[in-house]
């Protein structure tokens, strides 16, 4: 064969790989895979709201909100492990032999979220061992709601801990990786510190926010805006704003769909911190074997047109919580100004702003201004509740 011929082939057998690259590229965009145009929609009425009023800057302005304060005496050493499940005893009976064999100085207790329409188990039933701990008595508890709203998991009272970690029975983080969260939520308080990041994306012809959720997104975005509450710390306090001081057509609004009570919790402490959420990292080995464990097992993630609807709660939750339009091009929700890094988050180290130990000099961290010491061998002071937000032309909050 003639090096003319050969290099004809090389040239046609790089020119097919250049094509299926671009093919694939072309699929992972989330303006094939996640926007309704190219369904031929121009616009997604979801609630009814036109496209000009829902980026309309609502003339009442936008709602304040005023955070509980904690309760006196909170633990703050520890954390509530809130458990959200629902007709799936194999996942809760695993999840909770989990969990229980996490750090038990770390734990405060787990509270169950039964919102099935029975009774939970009590402790006296004959397979107890298998949904208590029997070496920790009222370690685990069971709060029992008389309806199967998915917001009941935000409704759990009399929690005796500042943090409280929100996680679905399906979900079981790695216990080092748990501790890690932890950590990072006590240096961010008031806001979301999760291990499920997701992003949103204005699409204007649509006039709606897009949901980018997939790891090729994701990675191109190279940023976040939402953690998901499948798995997250939060303050305490967040739960109470939520199911005290949500407006009542924003709870109705998740109820009609049986989604997005997540996103409204994002929409809700973006607003009041004006900061984005922080991603905590996983092991790699973990985050593919929950993809492959999650093959099969039924939730209302694997809805037929799921990832779309909450493209648009974004939009109108922005909007029903906030008290204002989510502006042109989507720039006025809480969840478009204000962005996290799509890195995880690192523990601070000796640096600028962060006394070292031993060294009594202020220096300056480069990456912010974390109260924290090497290793983390000092706990930081408490943070004052997040005042409420304020509001200006520029948007509120957002990541």
């Amino acid at each position: 064969m003639s090096s003319a011929k050969r290099l004809g082939q090389k040239r046609r057998r790089a020119s097919t790989i250049a094509i299926a690259l671009l093919f694939f590229a072309a699929l992972s965009s989330p303006l094939w895979v996640f926007s309704p145009l190219w369904r031929g929609r121009d616009a997604v009425a979801l609630g009814g709201a036109s496209c000009a009023a829902r980026v309309s800057d609502a003339p009442e302005g936008a709602r304040r909100f005023d955070v509980p304060a904690d309760a006196p005496g909170a633990d703050d050493a520890r954390f509530t492990i809130v458990l959200n499940t629902f007709r799936r005893r194999d996942l809760l009976k695993l999840a909770l032999e989990h969990y229980r064999g996490c750090d038990a100085a770390s734990i405060a207790e787990i509270r169950v979220v039964w919102s099935e329409q029975t009774d939970p188990p009590r402790e006296t039933d004959a397979n107890a061992a298998e949904y208590f701990a029997s070496d920790r008595p009222g370690f685990v508890r069971y709060d029992a709601f008389p309806t199967t709203s998915i917001q009941n998991r935000f409704a759990v009272r009399d929690v005796r801990t500042a943090a409280v970690f929100n996680v679905d029975d399906d979900v079981r983080i790695p216990c080092d990786a748990l501790a890690r969260g932890f950590d990072a939520w006590k240096h961010n308080r008031d806001v979301l510190v999760g291990y499920y990041p997701r992003a949103t994306r204005w699409n204007r012809r649509a006039c709606r926010h897009d949901y980018v959720w997939d790891d090729v997104s994701m990675f191109r975005e190279s940023r976040q805006n939402i953690v998901l509450t499948k798995a997250a710390f939060s303050a305490f306090a967040y739960l109470r704003l939520y199911d005290e001081s949500l407006p009542a057509e924003a709870r109705a609004y998740v109820d009609e769909r049986k989604n997005c009570e997540d996103i409204a919790m994002q929409i809700l402490t973006s607003h009041v911190s004006r900061k984005p959420p922080v991603y905590v990292a996983t092991p790699r080995w973990f985050h593919w074997r929950a993809k492959l464990e999650g093959l099969g097992v039924a939730g209302i993630s694997k809805g037929r047109g799921h990832h779309e609807l909450r493209g648009g709660c974004v939009t109108d939750l922005s909007r029903l919580i906030t008290g204002r339009g989510v502006g042109r091009m989507g720039r006025l929700s809480p969840l478009s100004e204000q962005w996290g890094r799509y890195r995880g988050w690192v523990p601070p180290k000796c640096g600028r702003l962060v006394r070292c130990p031993g060294d009594e000099r202020p220096t300056l961290e480069a990456e912010g201004a974390y109260a924290a010491t090497e290793g983390g061998a000092k706990e930081p002071e408490r943070s004052p509740p997040p005042a409420p937000a304020q509001t200006n032309e520029a948007g509120i909050m957002g990541v």
